[in-house]
């Protein structure tokens, strides 16, 4: 039987060794020994519009003083968990002073609370509230969350335990919480949980709306038995004869799918996906809705996200997780990750509907937490170079002060490294909130292990070329001198500046015209740099559209059909399955079909990184006819994603005009895709 990790970044960072032993602890840094962050970079007052943000920290807790002290040594807009209620919940009213002195610092305070975790007689609940709150499995038995004893997961589809949530929002606002990181807002549910009496009430709500109210059904229709196998005559699973009183339990044991649910074979399980799916969101949206609604009342504004990217959100903050890489207790900077980080951007983006702030931090779990696992030497090369490639790739890092598993930036010293890159950032702020990403090809260069991006600026005009020097010399970055990158654009700039949080102040870079395009040197590269070419009026550049990066979930994909836009950009970009499946999880085969408008014809190009060992066989059909097939066979004999036993580019031409692309695997097993593009000119899929 084939075997593929559940998350293609994960298997990645696995394969590379992340998961390994932890780092020694370094000697401590008294905290008096660390100046405080220049009052000159701060914000006078913090931020009314999230979008203006550009530095953010996480620092987990801040409920004394001590923690305001920290706080001061970096320049952050934004305190993200400076509170958060996981158990036990401290008096947040007590800790409310601590809030206008970190205004005072120009940042906004942010607090949070798990809308998952229900422990045992938490914060004064009796027994009997807990039993009503915390769903159930399939056989209707309480579930160990995570496996830890006296742990529940609380249903949504329960007004009382998102009320219960809701409550320490309602604290944490009155306290003076500016911003509120909402952990696991699906309730973090297995597979196995969530068959509780108010959700099988839900579902059987869900069915009557879908195909009694939605298609005409009647509740005691012969195709409830025919389609989905309900015995209406059970009264055990039909007390009424309807669907309307379907017990969703019962007919799971009736029908022997107790012990899997969410297989094939179970005629209601795409039925039940549907549904989670419906009630998640609109548990998600109550709660947003409520906690919006609560703090207008006491005239405030609170700032939400998720942890993942969500819906009905201000920004997006999410772990690094399986973009994670690390090499026998090393930084691996092998690869650029631009077009990782990039992709997300644009899902969270398209998730929340508008561009929002996407923020990337180092979470951690029940798994440990990887960034712990390197030295703190290793960590600050992290910062100053994947840190960079998040910020050129139009994200956010939020840089680690302080969390669990001992992590302290102030006792490891790592917190130096922060100030200076939040030093940098908040100098040079417009060049984030004013600009936009232009793309990372094709931006050329001689040299190996650099990651490029391409920025502009209306006003005034300008080009930012972003530059991170993946050379590592053990711990710190490989100076390089000398650096051309070449840009395809027809117009030299008056001037190129340089800036770069390697070095105060600016320096000057060259320009020239060169066979039609524009090179740009750069004299002197540590780890991150910044090239502002300016101009009196932005010149034509002619990058490639964006790489398109599925997801690895091992799931079967929501949706088929991907409108291509003009700007090469894809709708609902966040569906799509890297794990293009095989004849073997036909279950989990939902191939993608393209929608394209390129009227000069054009292609798609696909990047498959490895097979399973059956081997795939990639198909594009073209307005559903066959066009070219792709045999991949297996070469390495291993199951793994991250194997890079084809690392290949596949380029499958398109005809001029409007075009439905379809790319299937007919073949054994799955192929994992690694990114797909466009080449050629594109309209919006309705011209």
């Amino acid at each position: 039987m084939s075997r593929a990790w559940v998350s293609l970044g994960f298997a990645c960072a696995l394969a590379a060794g992340a998961l390994g032993a932890a780092a020694p602890a370094p000697p401590e840094t008294p905290l008096a020994a660390i100046p405080d962050f220049p009052a000159a970079l701060r914000r006078a007052q913090p931020v009314n519009d999230i979008r203006q943000a550009v530095v953010y920290t996480i620092q987990e807790p801040i409920d004394s003083d001590y923690g305001v002290s920290v706080a001061r040594k970096v320049g952050s807009d934004v305190v993200i968990r400076g509170w958060f209620k996981w158990r036990g919940a401290p008096d947040w009213s007590s800790l409310a002073p601590l809030v206008p002195q970190v205004h005072a610092l120009g940042s906004l305070f942010g607090g949070g609370v798990t809308c998952s975790a229900l422990y045992d007689g938490e914060n004064g609940l009796s027994e009997a509230q807990v039993l009503d709150m915390a769903t159930r499995g399939p056989d209707g038995r309480l579930v160990d969350a995570w496996g830890h004893r006296g742990v529940r997961h609380g249903t949504l589809s329960n007004p009382a335990y998102l009320e219960y949530v809701v409550s320490w929002c309602r604290r944490q606002i009155d306290a003076g919480a500016d911003y509120l990181f909402m952990d696991e807002i699906n309730a973090a549910l297995q597979a196995g949980e969530g068959f509780d009496d108010y959700s099988v009430r839900d579902f059987r709500d869900f069915l009557v709306r879908s195909y009694v109210a939605g298609k005409g059904w009647k509740p005691d229709d012969a195709r409830w038995r025919d389609q989905f196998k309900i015995d209406l005559a059970d009264k055990a699973v039909c007390p009424d004869g309807t669907v309307g009183t379907l017990d969703y339990r019962a007919y799971l044991a009736k029908n022997g799918h107790i012990a899997k649910p969410h297989a094939p074979q179970n005629p209601l399980a795409g039925e039940w996906a549907a549904f989670r799916r419906e009630r998640d969101d609109r548990a998600w949206k109550s709660m947003a809705d409520s906690i919006r609604a609560y703090a207008a009342s006491r005239g405030r504004r609170v700032f939400l996200s998720g942890n993942g990217l969500a819906r009905y959100v201000d920004l997006q903050v999410l772990g690094v997780w399986g973009l994670w890489r690390a090499q026998g207790g090393a930084i691996d900077l092998a690869e650029s990750q631009l077009d990782d980080w990039s992709a997300t951007v644009r899902s969270g983006w398209a998730t929340a509907g508008r561009q929002v702030p996407v923020v990337f931090f180092h979470d951690w779990g029940m798994n440990g937490f990887p960034w712990m696992r390197v030295s703190p030497a290793q960590r600050e090369l992290w910062m100053r170079t994947r840190g960079a490639e998040v910020y050129a790739a139009g994200g956010f890092f939020a840089l680690p002060i302080h969390g669990p598993y001992g992590n302290d930036a102030a006792r490891d010293g790592t917190i130096r490294e922060v100030a200076r890159q939040t030093a940098f950032y908040q100098q040079h702020r417009d060049l984030y909130v004013g600009g936009r990403v232009l793309g990372f090809e094709p931006l050329q260069t001689a040299e190996p292990l650099l990651s490029l991006a391409l920025w502009a600026r209306e006003k005034p005009p300008a080009l930012m070329l972003h530059v991170i020097n993946r050379r590592a010399d053990g711990d710190k970055p490989a100076r390089r001198a000398n650096i051309t990158v070449r840009i395809p654009t027809a117009a030299a700039p008056k001037a190129v500046r340089i800036v770069s949080p390697d070095w105060p102040g600016e320096k000057r870079g060259e320009a020239r015209m060169d066979g039609g395009t524009l090179a740009v040197t750069i004299p002197e590269l540590e780890a991150y740099a910044v090239a502002v070419l300016d101009y009196d009026a932005l010149p034509a550049v002619r990058l490639a559209a964006p790489r398109i990066v599925p997801q690895g979930q091992w799931i079967r994909p929501a949706r088929s059909e991907f409108a291509v836009a003009k700007d090469g950009t894809v709708s609902d970009a966040w569906a799509l399955e890297a794990f293009l499946q095989g004849r073997l999880h036909e279950d989990l085969a939902n191939p993608p079909t393209f929608l394209i408008n390129m009227p000069d014809g054009g292609s798609l190009r696909m990047h498959v990184r490895a097979v399973a060992t059956l081997g795939a066989k990639i198909e594009c059909l073209i307005d559903g006819a066959p066009a070219k097939t792709v045999d991949l066979p297996d070469l390495d004999g291993k199951n793994d994603s991250a194997a890079r036993e084809y690392d290949r580019t596949h380029e499958f031409p398109i005809p001029p005009g409007r075009h439905r692309v379809t790319i299937r695997n007919t073949g054994g097993d799955w192929a994992c895709i690694a990114w797909y593009d466009f080449l050629g000119r594109l309209e919006d899929w309705g011209k």
